[in-house]
């Protein structure tokens, strides 16, 4: 990790020259020039004082705005030197340099280059390298000067605390009244805090707050405890990277390694049903500059091909330079997408091979969209019908009434009169209805017939509170109801057939209960529970308390499972 301090308390000009601001006790000094620190006039002073001292000072306001918008501008420019950076408090940046001193010919040469970068801008850097962004951040504040501008110290803990010892106490970022606490103590020194336990430190401060800062800094100067730093770069949901043994020039080999890239990122989006809506594709060149590609969809999308298109037309104003040694291709944003619609595209097995032969057929997942989906599906509806028979390639039609177990019916798909779209079978039949009546959530799971269970609820019309369902008793801890589903009173009316009922239930049967089904002629209460295992479950109760013309007490059954 290195920090990069860069002194605002010295403006280079011939005249002496400070900037001043606003502050609780007054107009202060917030930087000065060589000429004015030469003469005494320091940062922190009132300007009062500071003209007491030289009168022909000269003074401007200071612009704090702008200087953070310069330093965010600078923490931006130092990507050459590492991916992860951001500013350090208001005169300082950070940056982490892990696998790029190689780039440099090491880390003496990469320091001497960012310090020989940083002069030609006009600043006057003081640079360190630690193996922790605390310790760095202290040498290069406390330990470097004019005759020794940068720093290196290795990254074990024992050359950290010999770097770290000589220097003060409020180089470890600890605020005011903790290092004028510290003083009173007589530690002055970050090197005279390693001996002391850490129960009596935590005592001699008269607040824990104060002891736990100072532990917290100095453990994390010392790397025994993570720091997470936030770094300038907006962090990606996903990313994936490619590194080159060797610098990659060619145009056709970066494109090649590109859509590689793309490939794997939406095939990690798919894992977890999203869908690309920013995606940014960072270049890091081998003389360490780095090139960044940032595109946006307007709807979520994981096709590689698309993200191909996105990135493509600008890669040929991208100069690869000495070439390419790390690609990295993140999505910066993503929304849920779940997945589309695949279809089974018919290709031949050839002769010879496993599971080939004279008319041997093999079919493959395709992911489309709708419509090459709808087409494809009618292709191989044709071809199981001829090998099949018509009247064994179904499907499920919609049928006039709402009851839930005579909504749809198992028609031939190639029967006259039913319909062939997926919008107008059972399926979509059934959302249209939902939405035009706010027909209830329905489980995607109904069973053949309907399961009596032994219930216990409030009467007349409470939700279960307890259910048997197969010999087994589920608690409900959740319920939503009722939805009430009146008889279908035309097929009572004379001259009307009623609908085929079937005999006893089986499943009751195989328990060893004696229950008869639902009957047709009674309204229904459903209600949709959930169990204390986070099972949910659709119930109804058949009949109602109390209700005249009606024969024998209402029973329950179980109708559909949620998931």
């Amino acid at each position: 990790m290195a920090a990069v301090r860069l002194p605002a308390g010295r403006h280079d000009a011939a005249s002496p020259l400070a900037l001043v601001a606003s502050a609780a006790r007054g107009i202060v000094v917030t930087a000065v020039n060589e000429a004015a620190f030469a003469a005494g006039v320091r940062p922190g002073q009132a300007l009062a004082d500071a003209r007491a001292v030289l009168p022909v000072l000269a003074s401007r306001a200071a612009e704090p705005g702008r200087d953070r918008a310069a330093l965010l501008a600078l923490a931006g420019w130092l990507g050459r030197y590492g991916p992860a950076r951001h500013i350090d408090d208001e005169d300082g940046l950070w940056v982490d340099t892990t696998g790029v001193a190689h780039l440099y010919g090491g880390e003496p040469a990469m320091l001497a280059d960012l310090h020989r970068r940083l002069s030609g801008m006009g600043f006057t850097p003081r640079i360190a390298l630690a193996g922790t962004c605390g310790a760095a951040h202290a040498l290069a504040r406390a330990a470097t000067g004019r005759r020794q501008p940068w720093l290196l110290v290795g990254e074990g803990t024992d050359e950290i605390s010999r770097a770290l010892a000589g220097l003060p106490v409020e180089a470890l970022r600890l605020d005011g009244d903790a290092v004028q606490l510290a003083r009173r103590l007589g530690l002055k020194r970050i090197g005279q805090l390693y001996g002391l336990p850490r129960a009596s430190l935590a005592r001699r401060f008269r607040s824990e707050a104060v002891a736990a800062a100072l532990v917290e800094r100095l453990d994390a100067a010392l790397g025994h405890r993570p720091e997470p730093r936030a770094s300038l770069a907006e962090p990606p949901e996903l990313s994936v990277a490619q590194r080159f043994a060797e610098p990659l020039i060619s145009s056709e080999g970066l494109v090649a390694a590109i859509t590689a890239l793309a490939g794997r990122l939406c095939q990690r989006l798919g894992g977890f049903a999203r869908g690309l809506r920013r995606v940014r594709l960072t270049l890091y060149r081998a003389d360490g500059t780095v090139a960044e590609i940032v595109a946006g969809t307007a709807a979520p999308v994981r096709e590689a091909a698309h993200v191909m298109g996105l990135l493509g037309g600008r890669l040929e104003s991208i100069d690869a330079g000495f070439g390419i040694d790390v690609v990295t291709l993140e999505a910066l944003a993503s929304e849920p997408l779940h997945p589309s619609q695949v279809t089974l595209a018919a290709s031949a097995v050839p002769a010879g091979e496993e599971g080939g032969g004279a008319g041997s057929l093999a079919l493959r997942l395709v992911e489309g969209h709708d419509a090459d989906v709808g087409a494809a599906t009618a292709r191989l509806i044709d071809r199981l019908a001829v090998r099949l028979g018509a009247g064994e390639v179904q499907c499920l039609a919609s049928r006039p009434s709402h009851r839930p177990e005579r909504a749809s019916a198992r028609r031939p798909w190639l029967a006259v009169g039913v319909a062939l779209s997926a919008r107008e079978s059972a399926g979509g039949a059934a959302e249209a209805f939902a939405a035009h009546h706010h027909v209830a959530a329905r489980p995607p799971l109904l069973l053949d017939r309907p399961e009596p269970i032994t219930v216990m609820a409030e009467v007349p019309d409470g939700p279960p509170l307890r259910f048997t369902w197969r010999r087994v008793e589920h608690r409900v801890t959740r319920a939503e109801g009722p939805e009430r589903i009146e008889p279908e009173w035309w097929r009572a009316l004379p001259g009307q057939r009623a609908p085929a009922t079937a005999g006893e239930d089986e499943a009751a049967a195989a328990l060893g209960a004696r229950v008869p089904p639902p009957a047709p002629n009674r309204p229904r209460d459903y209600y949709r529970i959930e169990d204390h295992a986070g099972g949910r479950y659709w119930v109804f109760r058949d009949g109602l308390y109390g209700r005249a013309g009606e024969e024998g007490a209402p029973v329950w059954f179980l109708h559909g499972l949620f998931g």
